[in-house]
């Protein structure tokens, strides 16, 4: 690791630069492996220009059927768009089609669910 210099004079360690994709697999193969209920939610999710007509632009879907995304919920959607210079983005959407840039945000949105979650009980 290389060490740079700031403005006020401390050294601190660079970040190697790191490209955590897998394996590259193509846009319809990855919403092929898409539970049903992933393939519901991408339907809801719209865009004007499909990310895989894009030129050097490759995207892939997974759900919480692969491994790698195993932590996400039925029905959540977590998307890698790698674009030129190997530069790796990801977005995560929810059953109804919101987008969440990080799995912190992700893991929030699972907390309050969870925080305000009530039991309703009828009775007869």
């Amino acid at each position: 690791m290389e060490a740079e210099t700031s403005s006020s004079g401390h050294r601190r360690q660079k970040r190697p630069r790191q490209r955590r994709s897998s394996e590259v697999i193509s846009y319809e193969n990855s919403v092929a492996n898409l539970s049903k209920e992933g393939k519901e939610t991408l339907m809801i999710v719209s865009r004007r220009r499909q990310l895989n007509k894009i030129p050097n632009t490759s995207c892939t879907v997974f759900d919480n059927t692969c491994p790698r995304y195993n932590w996400l919920r039925s029905g959540w959607i977590a998307e890698e768009r790698l674009k030129p210079h190997d530069r790796l983005y990801r977005y995560f959407y929810d059953p109804l089609g919101q987008m969440y840039g990080t799995r912190g945000e992700v893991d929030q949105i699972y907390a309050d669910i969870e925080k305000s979650r009530a039991i309703v009980v009828f009775n007869k």
